[in-house]
């Protein structure tokens, strides 16, 4: 009896071991619409694997904006969520360019979401050149793990 309890234990911690092991993989990508009054919007989703917190901080063309206030972004397996969108106007021939940065613990202040401090969980990149017409672009999907 005492040598099965043992061996139940040491197959427990190697499990629980093995769980901590694998980072959650985190997905980020951006969709993107054009509104009535012809301004663009880009609504970035996120997704991941495992539960995940993390703030975000979301920077493009003329803005930068960021999980405040204290709050983690709260990440439940297969439940895409979308966390921050912007709407400004997009010409043929913009070089568009998105930089989606995860990090560790919420954003405390208006100087910290331009001068992130903290441990950077994932960062995502997404840029691509406005074609005529400026149309909707795609943005692909992006799948990282969280260090």
């Amino acid at each position: 009896m005492r040598s099965a309890l043992i061996v139940l234990c040491a197959l427990m911690l190697d499990a629980s071991l093995l769980g901590r092991a694998r980072a959650a993989e985190v997905c980020a990508w951006i969709v993107e619409s054009v509104e009535n009054d012809g301004a663009h919007k880009f609504e970035l989703n996120l997704s991941a694997d495992a539960p995940a917190s993390a703030a975000v901080r979301f920077h493009g063309p003329g803005f930068t904006s960021a999980s405040m206030g204290g709050d983690m972004i709260q990440l439940d397996p297969g439940e895409p969520k979308p966390v921050d969108d912007e709407g400004f106007d997009v010409s043929p021939g913009d070089d568009l360019r998105f930089d989606v940065q995860l990090y560790d613990h919420p954003m405390a202040s208006l100087d910290e979401m331009h001068d992130p401090t903290g441990k950077l969980l994932a960062g995502f990149v997404f840029q691509r050149k406005v074609g005529d017409g400026a149309r909707p672009g795609a943005f692909a999907k992006q799948c990282k793990p969280l260090s």
